[in-house]
């Protein structure tokens, strides 16, 4: 969505467009939390009409409200992020219609037209949960009474997981050969430790743990699930991640592990990533070396309720899914073997 504040001096401003119209406002403060409130009444007061008794507003009313008021609160700023793309995304099917004209017909109608964009199941399932969002904020303003997604069968738009595709050691290496060093470090990382891009690019000096009486490991705080854990760095293929920290060159005062320019941590490292791959002409998605690294641990003896604490999932069937790329054998000692990690 764009942005519906802007400064003059130091005073913070309104606009929004209505029948086509630009209309501006001053929101009388310099603070910018307040600013976002009297933002999200004064957009709903132009949406506002009466409609037995109620008050009503536009879609456009409650997104803006959900984003700018309730969002910054409740979610992280990686899942907001995500709530963002998708609110534009649908912000055209919804924009015209009052939040209480939303039912379950408009959301039938929504997912067909998304779905003969040929947006994949696991998106329009992403999408539904931020309009969800939005619709659980209308109904604490009462601007609805009863939210249609709450009771929605979110059984009839499955989410298909894609098959997991291994990237070959040759690939991989063909790759870190051709890409930035710090980027080739991050990548040979994740292949050796099966940690997430972004676990990986905000990584700090002091979550790695290093002592006499203790193996090295990794403390991990900011993850997928929101649950820290914690990754030893011993054993097959572990053992070579810590290699991999112990190499990579410290920038004086510099709190992260992977930086560029002046010691900063990467912003926008998934972009880069990207733009790597199509001048190198490699295929495999940064995640696909967390999958590697899962499969290689197993083949390697690993066990795989292990493979479930290094990679934080919060099921085993999860975990499981790895299984189908081992032999019978690699299979039965996975599933049974003693493994490797220390409680």
């Amino acid at each position: 969505m764009p942005s519906n504040l802007y400064r003059r001096g130091k005073v913070w401003w309104g606009r929004v467009q209505v029948s086509g119209n630009d209309i501006r406002k001053s929101l009388g403060t310099e603070k910018r939390s307040e600013a976002q409130n009297r933002l999200a009444a004064w957009l709903a007061k132009l949406n506002e009409s009466s409609h037995d008794g109620r008050s009503r507003a536009l879609w456009q009313a409650a997104a803006l409200y959900y984003t700018t008021v309730i969002m910054p609160d409740q979610v992280k700023p990686s899942t907001a992020a995500r709530y963002r793309v998708s609110l534009r995304q649908v912000g055209p099917f919804l924009s015209d219609t009052y939040v209480d004209d939303i039912d379950e017909a408009v959301i039938s109608d929504l997912i067909e037209k998304r779905k003969l964009d040929e947006i994949t199941n696991a998106t329009i399932r992403r999408d539904l949960s931020a309009v969800s969002n939005v619709l659980r904020a209308a109904k604490s303003k009462k601007w609805i009474g009863r939210n249609p997604l709450d009771d929605y069968d979110y059984d009839l738009i499955p989410e298909k997981r894609e098959p997991i595709v291994l990237p070959t050691d040759a690939d991989v290496n063909a790759a870190i050969a051709r890409v930035p060093p710090m980027m080739g470090r991050m990548m040979r990382l994740a292949e050796k430790s099966g940690m997430r891009e972004n676990e990986i690019v905000t990584l700090e000096r002091n979550q790695r743990m290093v002592s006499a009486r203790l193996i090295p490991q990794i403390k991990l705080t900011r993850t997928k699930t929101s649950q820290p854990r914690v990754i030893p760095l011993a054993g097959p293929i572990l053992e070579e991640a810590e290699a991999i920290l112990a190499g990579v060159p410290q920038y004086l005062n510099s709190s992260y592990f992977f930086w560029h320019d002046e010691g900063l941590p990467y912003r926008n490292f998934a972009s880069n990533y990207a733009q790597q791959k199509l001048d190198h002409k490699f295929t495999f998605r940064f995640h696909d070396l967390r999958h590697e690294f899962a499969v290689d641990y197993l083949q390697r003896g690993g066990n795989i309720y292990d493979l479930q604490r290094i990679l934080g999932h919060s099921s085993i069937k999860t975990t499981e899914l790895y299984l189908v790329h081992l032999d019978p054998m690699e299979q039965r000692i996975a599933e049974d073997g003693p493994g490797f990690m220390v409680a």
